[in-house]
């Protein structure tokens, strides 16, 4: 048990909340602490029901725990209302700078994408669409009106084409933030084994830690103070 995976350590925390009667709660991802120049595994825990990943919920865990990261055992599991994580003042998200990122990706990427279909539309047809295209003159009658039909399919296709570049590109940005755990497991490995080595913290590797997890739990306040690298 030298070298756990971050699950691992969920599994610890899951077995001593059973232990203590909180079925009810959840531990959240694996983060880190500093305290005392000492670092430490800790696992942040809130109910079941709560929905982290909503921003405008503001939860603060209600339990977190300490895990020794040469001995991978437990030495702390605090009620948050007995003994706080927080020291000094609560730090607040700064959620605002990420909303103004993801709606810059999205409307270009939406933009590029639209542009791409309706260009492909307009400009690239089946072997048959070629055929009856040439045969018609690139043209139909509607309402007796002589009207280009590539015009007339993209005006028809158009608002569904949106549509479904609007979910494409949400689906996008959804899996690139669920992707940011990979990253996170790098550099919280990286921490780790620097500390087991050299008995050193790299305070700047872990403030990456912070702003990955608060990026992605948008609904957990307080993930700098529970970090405590300053």
């Amino acid at each position: 048990m030298n070298n756990l995976k971050l699950d691992d350590y969920l599994e610890i925390v899951n077995n001593a909340k059973v232990n203590k009667g909180l079925e009810k709660y959840t531990p959240l991802y694996p983060m880190l602490r500093k305290e005392n120049n000492k670092l430490y595994i800790g696992i942040l825990l809130t109910k079941n029901t709560a929905n982290v990943w909503d921003k405008d919920i503001n939860i603060k865990p209600e339990y977190w725990v300490l895990i020794d990261p040469i001995s991978n055992k437990i030495i702390e599991f605090n009620e948050t209302s007995k003994k706080d994580f927080v020291k000094g003042n609560l730090i607040p998200k700064d959620l605002e700078n990420k909303q103004k990122e993801i709606s810059k990706y999205a409307v270009e990427k939406t933009m590029q994408y639209k542009e791409y279909l309706m260009n492909d539309i307009k400009n690239n047809q089946l072997p048959i669409q070629k055929k009856l295209a040439s045969i018609l003159n690139n043209e139909i009658l509607i309402n007796d009106e002589k009207v280009n039909i590539n015009d007339y399919l993209i005006a028809n296709i158009e608002q569904e084409i949106v549509d479904k570049v609007k979910e494409l590109v949400d689906l996008l940005v959804s899996s690139k933030y669920n992707s940011l755990t990979f990253y996170y497991d790098t550099l919280f490995n990286n921490i780790i084994t620097k500390y087991k080595n050299n008995n050193e913290i790299d305070q700047e590797k872990m403030a990456l830690c912070i702003e990955i997890m608060n990026n992605y739990y948008d609904g957990v306040i307080a993930i700098d103070n529970f970090f405590n690298v300053n």
